[in-house]
């Protein structure tokens, strides 16, 4: 054997006896299978803040209890509608609010489900170029939609004047210019969203802290198809999942208990606010009879990636109190995987 082999072969022995031994890593165990109730109630009252972690509803509120949105983010100037209600507004050509009297010739917008900012109805009253700052200064008229009891909420009037100091100054008032009323919103960096009432003329913050939730169950109002393609608002009721940092993938072919975490390599994900929304049911029976009861899609298959880090599987298995059999009370199970 020649010297340098054998210099080669003790070189390769040195280095092999600096590195230590490969530490066996243990398997990823999954977590267990956990089923949830979610009480919205019959009339979908509720709306319902859920976190996956920790297996828990964190915040519950009356759907009617606010009518605005106020986006609370160092840079937003989103202001979105409580679709909850089925709430719409129009941009009127008018500055003045003793200039509008009616609703007569209003083009009715109503803020697009999936989140997408472009598709929102408070969208033009700011405008940002650059470092500059306009306000439009137009009046909006704000229908506030209905209860979940069917109560028609009423119309406001609303013109939002500025965004300063993190704060939202707008003044409303009713169509007749009655209950004239300058408010304004501070933004919680804590939140996404501040929500505001015109009942109360107070902030309202429903929605609980970024990191508390992950899903909110609650109705809201999305765009169906005719047959002819057309579209148009309808309230609906599903789930809504959080605003950042959580994506949503929807599968149907695989069985639900055998799913595992390599199947997160073969699904789409979308951030889309309303990828699992309310189709993980179907209306079934006789319109004309009002014979009629929602059955689950039990081969929905859903994939939650949080923060980039966790995932989970989810299903729905119910909608309907166990006990009394009265409706909307959605009911999943899920497991992180």
């Amino acid at each position: 054997m020649s010297n340098n082999i054998i210099i080669v072969i003790l070189v390769s022995l040195l280095l092999t006896s600096c590195f230590k031994k490969d530490e066996m890593i243990p398997a990823h165990e999954p977590g267990d299978v956990t089923t949830v109730v979610i009480p919205m109630t019959r009339y979908y009252t509720n709306q319902v803040y859920f976190n996956l972690e920790n297996n828990e509803i964190t915040s519950m509120n009356d759907r009617s209890i606010f009518d605005l949105n106020f986006g609370c983010s160092d840079t937003s100037t989103l202001i979105r509608l409580n679709t909850a209600n089925f709430a719409m507004a129009a941009e009127t050509n008018f500055k003045n609010f003793e200039d509008v009297t009616d609703t007569i010739g209003l083009i009715w917008k109503f803020d697009k489900s999936d989140g997408d900012i472009d598709s929102i109805a408070l969208l033009n009253w700011i405008n940002i170029v650059d470092e500059d700052t306009s306000y439009n200064n137009n009046v909006w008229v704000i229908n506030r939609g209905i209860s979940a009891l069917g109560v028609n909420l009423g119309l406001r009037k609303v013109k939002f004047n500025k965004l300063e100091s993190d704060k939202y100054y707008f003044t409303y008032a009713n169509m007749d210019n009655s209950g004239l009323v300058e408010s304004y919103v501070s933004k919680n960096s804590n939140c996404f969203y501040t929500q505001f009432s015109f009942d109360t003329n107070e902030s309202n913050q429903t929605e609980p802290p970024k990191s508390d939730w992950d899903l909110l169950f609650t109705q809201y109002t999305t765009l169906l198809f005719t047959d002819d393609g057309i579209a148009y608002p309808y309230l609906v009721t599903g789930a809504i999942q959080k605003y950042e940092n959580i994506r949503v993938a929807l599968d149907t072919t695989l069985i639900f208990s055998e799913i595992s975490l390599t199947d997160t390599s073969k699904v789409n994900f979308s951030t889309n606010f309303d990828k699992i929304g309310y189709d993980w049911k179907v209306l079934i029976g006789d319109v004309n009879t009002g014979d009629l009861y929602y059955e689950i899609k039990l081969g929905n298959n859903y994939f939650i990636e949080v923060d980039g880090l966790y995932y989970y599987k989810l299903r729905f298995i119910n909608f309907y109190d166990h006990t009394t059999g009265e409706k909307g009370y959605p009911t999943f199970e899920y497991q992180k995987l």
